[in-house]
C-alpha cells in the first residue's frame, strides 16, 4: 500500500502562495512607488526639524497650520487662507 508524502505538497503550496504574493507586489509596485516615496520623504523632513528645532516649510504638501520661519501661515498647504 502506498503512503502518502503530505510535506512535499504542503511545501509546493507554500511557495505557490509565495509566489502570487510576489507577484502581487511586483504588479502593484510601480503605480505607488511613487506615493510612498513622497510620503516617507515628508516623514523624515518633518522629524530632521523636529530633531534640529526648526519651523516646518510651507508647501511640503501637509496642511498643519503653523507659523513658517517668515512669520506667515503655510496657505499653499492648505488650500489657501
Amino acid at each position: 500500500m502506498l503512503k502518502r508524502v503530505k510535506k512535499a505538497q504542503t511545501a509546493v503550496e507554500y511557495m505557490l502562495l509565495m509566489a502570487i504574493v510576489i507577484g502581487v507586489v511586483l504588479i502593484a509596485l510601480p503605480s505607488q512607488l511613487p506615493r510612498v516615496y513622497n510620503s516617507a520623504n515628508i516623514y523624515f523632513d518633518k522629524s530632521a526639524n523636529a530633531i534640529f528645532g526648526r519651523p516646518p516649510d510651507c508647501g511640503d504638501g501637509v496642511c498643519d497650520n503653523t507659523i513658517a520661519e517668515d512669520n506667515e501661515s503655510c496657505c499653499d498647504d492648505c488650500g489657501g487662507c
